[in-house]
């Protein structure tokens, strides 16, 4: 399944090894703090749980975006993409 991973975490270190996680995990960055990629079930149930570790503050957020390949298709990027090797038929306007 294709995931998107949007995030908000106010500690520098701990945002920086929150980017490192995602890398591990297979996705690619997309924006500063976004992450888009394929991840297997097994995955995305490490995904949550390595989100949820590092997401300790009252102000840090992690959103986890599932999305079908209907919706897949369905992606524009507006402008220079930040990543490469997103995979899929991404349309760039």
């Amino acid at each position: 399944m294709r995931v998107l991973v949007i995030y908000d975490i106010s500690d520098n270190e701990v945002r920086a090894k929150l980017a490192e996680d995602l890398k591990r995990l297979g996705l690619s960055r997309i924006q500063r703090s976004a992450f888009m990629g394929t991840i297997n079930p097994s995955a995305l149930k490490d995904l949550k749980r390595v989100c949820s570790l590092r997401a300790k503050s009252d102000s840090d957020v992690v959103h986890i975006v599932q999305l079908c390949d209907y919706d897949w298709r369905k992606v524009a990027v507006i402008g220079k993409p930040w990543s490469e090797g997103l995979g899929g038929d991404v349309v760039v306007v």
